[in-house]
């Protein structure tokens, strides 16, 4: 703008001067060659010299230049702007000085072509290599038969610079108030308009700036709002407050409604009066949704607090009631005008259970379920769970309570404490007989292995008394003979026969004997004493199926033995004894029925160099899959009502896991047969643990 007014006040100007500079300098140059040196002072110079000295004052750069861009006239100024000294000016022209020569040329040959054009803006570049904007205005003159033309030059960089800020503040300005939801606005009362920021149409959602009267923004408040809203405004400019606020409603584009929060103040004269009111106004609109959110919720929060099952209390940090809903009423015993303004601490049984509370939630922050008593006003005593937490009530911290009556489950636990200890003296009277029991279970199995001795060795007993008794027969018969003389050789070759004879008998069957009594001391000793010792468990094996010849001569079932020679055991052959007595007998009195024939095989392998594997099998009626997880139960048995105690496959699992320390497993398909796998270890460790049992195949498996 400044540019422009000097422009046109330099073209009156020049318009009057020209002409006769021009002349005048045409002139002078005429008679420059005839005129003596003495009349260089002639009108038409000192006309040229003032002029020179008007376009030397010029604040604005003026140039004359031929259309080719010599220079024939620069002011100083011009020099000064262009940053280049008169003579460079002068010797080199204009071309030098466009930053792109190509726009002068074009600017030439639009001025030559119209004769002039105003206010042209041209990019220079400075004598030191710095660009800067300016701008041109031009005239075509006719000079001494050629055409030239005068230029008015205005640097507008700083100009530029400044509008540059000047927008890059308003751009930022937009940006903050687009980001804020926000707008201005800057009212001149006495001329009765309102200037508007550009975010004010986009708030309300126009994608175009709409026309905006006068009355634009009034016209647009809700019918409920408007009376507030002006009479505020009103008194405000009427001085009656030194700033105004205030929140209403504006109707949008799509004709829907927001909300807005305007701040503001009125811009007064000397004498007080108001002449300008500005403010800015913010869209608070999801504000006021989450504000009518949370009121909403909040009321919905104590509806559902109000309907609780569970006593709920809203305490101050003070410890005084803000909150207790209908079972509070119940649980505690008073009525809610008693309770909100008495302190929490009188509730409970013991004020320092409260205290107790208050440190905990202190140092562990919310927590549930704590056991506290309170006290209702008789007296009673009232056992609840207490969970405490924090919320916000009515801008305050506050803690929330939740008290679940348990005054029931305490009387359930007293009761159940008291069946627990009436339970815990039955099980150990229980325990107490199944150990009698066991004991006697494994007396009775030494009683059956005595009485299958007994009848056994009677046998080769009633055989050596024959004998004996035979040889002393005959030992008379002889002495009588001899005695009376009648002894004949023939008598004596027959009674030498016959005591050879009933002499091998006797030796044979004592032989027998001493052997059958020999292998049932050994058993016997071994299931009484429980003592540890080294044994060959081939050997020893042999030996508790000897002892158990009488039971099996009554079956027609098979015992085979696959075990390898020399290998040796330190460990309880008593309890190993027990054990496979225990597994022979349960194999005759389930696996088979009478008169049924069959096969246990028992294969013994040795598992590294620190266990064995004995695997006792039979090819019997097998057991039921229900059953099998329960075989090693203690009096579970499927022949009670055939003297079956229940307790033999549970001494093997109790001495194999324990005496044993080794893992017993069972296996068993129905109608072929079961399995037990048990895995020892050759030599038992003084502080040994029973290892864990792994199920083994075919067939289910019972891991114990």
């Amino acid at each position: 703008m400044i540019a422009d007014s000097l422009t046109v006040a330099l073209f009156a100007l020049f318009a009057g001067l020209l002409a006769g500079f021009l002349a005048g300098l045409l002139a002078a140059r005429r008679m420059g060659a005839r005129l003596p040196a003495q009349d260089s002072a002639s009108p038409s110079v000192a006309t040229e010299d003032r002029l020179r000295a008007i376009l030397d004052t010029a604040p604005i750069g003026v140039l004359i230049n031929t259309r080719d861009g010599d220079n024939l006239y620069h002011s100083p100024s011009a020099a000064t702007c262009f940053k280049v000294s008169g003579e460079q000016l002068q010797r080199d022209g204009m071309w030098p000085l466009y930053h792109d020569p190509r726009d002068r040329r074009a600017a030439i040959d639009r001025l030559y072509a119209d004769g002039l054009f105003h206010g042209q803006e041209v990019l220079l570049r400075r004598g030191d290599g710095e660009t800067c904007m300016g701008s041109l205005s031009s005239t075509v003159i006719d000079f001494e038969g050629q055409r030239c033309h005068i230029s008015w030059f205005y640097d507008l960089t700083e100009q530029k610079r400044a509008d540059a800020v000047r927008r890059d503040l308003a751009d930022r300005l937009e940006m903050a108030l687009d980001a804020t939801g926000a707008a201005v606005w800057d009212t001149d009362i006495p001329r009765g308009t309102c200037w508007w920021s550009d975010s004010f149409p986009r708030m309300l959602g126009y994608a175009e700036p709409p026309e905006m009267p006068a009355d634009f923004w009034e016209v647009r408040l809700h019918p409920d709002d408007r009376r507030r809203v002006l009479t505020t405004i009103d008194a405000h400019l009427r001085g009656e407050t030194a700033a105004y606020a205030y929140d209403y409603r504006l109707r949008r584009a799509d004709g829907g409604w927001m909300w807005i929060a305007a701040q503001g103040r009125a811009i007064r004269d000397a004498s007080g009066q108001a002449v300008r009111y500005v403010g800015i106004m913010t869209d608070i609109t999801e504000r006021r949704r989450q504000e009518e959110e949370v009121r909403a919720g909040k009321e919905r929060l104590l509806r559902i607090l109000e309907a609780s099952p569970i006593a709920v209390n809203i305490t101050r940090r003070d410890g005084l009631l803000v909150f207790c809903n209908t079972q509070s009423e119940i649980i505690l015993g008073r009525s809610r005008d008693d309770l909100l303004p008495m302190p929490a601490e009188r509730l409970y049984a013991d004020p320092a259970d409260r205290q107790a509370l208050i440190d905990r939630f202190e140092r562990e922050g919310p927590f549930r379920d704590a056991e506290v008593r309170f006290r209702k006003p008789d007296g009673t005593i009232v056992w609840v769970l207490s969970s405490w937490g924090e919320i916000e009530m009515d801008g305050e911290p506050a803690l929330l309570t939740w008290l679940y009556d348990i005054n029931d489950r305490k009387a359930a636990e007293a009761a159940m404490m008291a069946a627990r200890d009436e339970a815990e003296r039955a099980l150990a009277d229980l325990r107490a007989a199944q150990e009698s029991l066991i004991q006697a279970e494994a007396m009775a199995s030494l009683g059956q292995l005595v009485a299958g001795v007994a009848h056994e060795i009677n046998t080769p007993i009633g055989i050596g008394l024959t004998a004996a008794s035979h040889i002393a027969e005959q030992a008379r018969d002889l002495r009588v003979r001899f005695d009376s003389g009648a002894l004949k050789k023939t008598n004596l070759a027959e009674y030498l026969d016959a005591v050879t004879e009933a002499a091998r008998l006797l030796v044979s069957n004592m032989n027998r004997a001493a052997a059958l009594v020999q292998s049932f001391k050994q058993v016997a000793v071994d299931q009484t004493s429980g003592e540890r010792r080294s044994f060959d468990l081939r050997t020893y094996v042999d030996e508790v199926l000897f002892s158990l010849r009488p039971r099996l001569k009554r079956t027609h079932v098979t015992v085979e033995v696959d075990c390898p020679d020399g290998l040796e055991m330190d460990s309880f052959p008593g309890a190993l004894s027990q054990v496979l007595t225990n597994l022979v007998i349960n194999a005759l009195i389930h696996a088979y029925g009478e008169n049924q024939q069959g096969t246990i095989r028992i294969a013994i392998q040795s598992d590294g160099d620190d266990h064995v594997i004995i695997d006792f099998s039979d090819d019997g009626s097998g057991i039921s899959e229900d059953h099998l997880p329960k075989v090693f139960d203690p009096f579970f048995t499927t022949k009670r009502g055939e003297g079956g105690s229940g307790l033999g496959l549970h001494i093997v699992h109790s001495t194999v896991t324990g005496v044993l320390c080794g893992t017993v497993a069972v296996r068993s398909v129905t109608g072929q047969g079961t399995g037990f796998t048990l895995r020892l270890p050759r030599r038992i460790a003084r502080d040994a643990a029973p290892a864990a049992v792994l199920p083994l195949e075919p067939g289910p498996a019972v891991p114990v």
